[in-house]
């Protein structure tokens, strides 16, 4: 699966002569099928995207949640955006703000920052402004400038108790530890 993987990759994203989006698609979903988590992922963000393939939210959703599942953290990400977005007619944003900390938990960014706006606005889940104060504060640190504009917004809603305490606790937080398997491949021994 990594070999074909490999080949699939190169087909994708090699020189503009050289590559071949209706071969790449085959050869992603061949290591997709054999359990590849980020053939997975690119398999649906091929799909989401209509890159060699006519577009397709439903396979998208479909691989993105297969890759996540092996804990894909990208597909996470792009999963809870999906479910944001209402892929299925109207927005689930229970499940994008689960999906989202998940991300957020393994260091995604964007995930980081989205899930501190749906915390501080009570999509999904009950308001909680110490928590969004926390996930923006972690993206700001990651260099996010926008977060670090929203962290301060939010500082100013928090008691001056609840601040010191969601500033210990952004302070120390650490990402936990990014399955390398599901997340990234290596090349094949030639």
């Amino acid at each position: 699966a990594r070999a074909v993987y490999e080949l699939a990759s190169r087909a994708v994203d090699g020189p503009a002569g050289g590559r071949d989006l209706k071969l790449a698609l085959r050869l992603f979903e061949r290591a997709a099928v054999a359990g590849l988590a980020p053939a997975q992922f690119r398999l649906g963000n091929m799909f989401e995207k209509g890159t060699g393939t006519p577009r397709d939210i439903a396979l998208a959703r479909t691989w993105y949640q297969r890759a996540a599942d092996r804990g894909n953290a990208k597909a996470m990400h792009n999963l809870a955006v999906l479910h944001a977005e209402g892929v299925t007619g109207k927005p689930d944003y229970a499940q994008a703000t689960e999906w989202f900390r998940r991300a957020a938990e393994l260091g995604v960014r964007d995930s980081q920052y989205n899930l501190a706006v749906l915390l501080g606005r009570g999509l999904g889940a009950p308001t909680d402004l110490a928590q969004s104060f926390i996930w923006f504060s972690v993206a700001a640190g990651q260099g996010d400038e926008d977060a670090g504009r929203k962290r301060d917004e939010v500082a100013q809603r928090l008691k001056p108790e609840d601040l010191a305490a969601a500033k210990g606790l952004a302070t120390s937080w650490k990402p936990k530890t990014l399955d390398a398997g599901a997340n990234e491949v290596a090349a094949p021994a030639k």
